[in-house]
Formats: structure tokens, sequence, C-alpha cells
């Protein structure tokens, strides 16, 4: 069994000063960005940082974020994956 993300991270890293990150591969379509911010607004996240930039036919949107723990990262992932345009999602811990 391979050990979860969170049992490999600093044990002694606070919990306010972690972060996640989300990587989201969406269509580039004019609503793609905020269909995704949507989604991260309505699970109440807190944004620290984001970029978006055009991949060929695809938009790569980067997502940093407040940790809140592994249940609603893979909730968030999951609502994310979901969203209309969204090809992939993936998502770890800043380094």
């Amino acid at each position: 069994m391979v050990p979860s993300v969170s049992a490999l991270v600093d044990g002694a890293k606070p919990d306010e000063e972690k972060r996640r990150l989300f990587f989201v591969t969406a269509d580039d379509t004019p609503d793609a960005l905020m269909r995704v911010l949507g989604v991260a607004s309505v699970q109440q996240t807190r944004l620290r940082a984001l970029s978006a930039a055009p991949e060929g036919q695809h938009l790569a949107i980067r997502l940093e974020i407040d940790d809140q723990g592994d249940a609603r990262a893979e909730v968030l992932a999951s609502r994310l994956a979901s969203c209309p345009s969204v090809r992939g999602v993936g998502f770890g811990w800043r380094a």
C-alpha cells in the first residue's frame, strides 16, 4: 500500500502554513476559469495564488489554497473534475 500524501509531509510544519496545489486542465473557453473559480468559492477555499495560461487547445490553471485536510482536498478535486470543460485535475502539497 502506498502512503498517503499527508504522511509524507514534514510533521513540524504548522497546519496554518500548509498549502495545497491544484492543477486543472480545461478546454480553452471564455468561461473555463470562472467555472473553476466558482467551484473553489462554493467549497469555501481560501485562495492564496492563481495562475492560468493557454497550452495548445487547453487552459492550464494552477490554484494554491490553504490546506483544509485530505477529505476536503479530495472533495474539491472531485467537484473540479465534474465541472464542465475540465479535462483533468491533480493536487498535492506546496513544496
